[in-house]
């Protein structure tokens, strides 16, 4: 029975050689476990945009957009509500209000086409251009900001085709 154990664990041993860099050897009955890989570092600019988040205390949700995007709407949104907390005597922006500040700001900088839901509780399923969308929160605020594709009207060469009624 003794001989047969041994056998096996040093065939075990045997065929996990191969892979040693891959091993860690436990330290109590040193067994060696498989590790997986390790992830890759994360990039610098990716890096960056955490720590703006954390900074300006933002809850990224899902996004399809460049980091300079996002870093631009994270930004924008979190100075809109600062400097809407800072004036006590006036009202505070509603939703519909912040929304359309954001929008505008990136139609001017990135284009046409963007639209932007922002509010407490709401459902969304939208399509968007690749590279266009961003869902985050801030605070309890949530936005979602997307950019959908402008087509140009097709412009037909002939008169729309009219029926015409006799008159007699």
């Amino acid at each position: 029975m003794e001989g047969r154990r041994r056998e096996l664990e040093s065939e075990r041993r045997r065929r996990l050689g191969k892979n040693k860099e891959k091993m860690a050897q436990c330290a109590p009955s040193r067994r060696l476990l498989a590790l997986p890989p390790p992830p890759p570092p994360p990039a610098a600019n990716q890096l960056k945009l955490a720590a703006v988040a954390v900074d300006l205390n933002v809850r990224l949700r899902s996004a399809d957009m460049s980091v300079t995007l996002q870093e631009r709407v994270f930004r924008h949104a979190r100075a809109l509500l600062d400097s809407n907390s800072d004036h006590k005597n006036s009202k505070r922006l509603n939703p519909s209000q912040l929304a359309l500040c954001l929008k505008k700001e990136f139609d001017l900088l990135y284009g046409p086409a963007w639209h932007c839901i922002v509010g407490k509780s709401f459902g969304s399923f939208v399509t968007h251009s690749s590279g266009g969308f961003v869902y985050f929160s801030i605070d309890k605020m949530c936005f979602l900001l997307f950019k959908t594709e402008v087509r140009p009207l097709a412009v037909n060469k002939s008169p729309p085709l009219l029926l015409k009624f006799k008159t007699s």
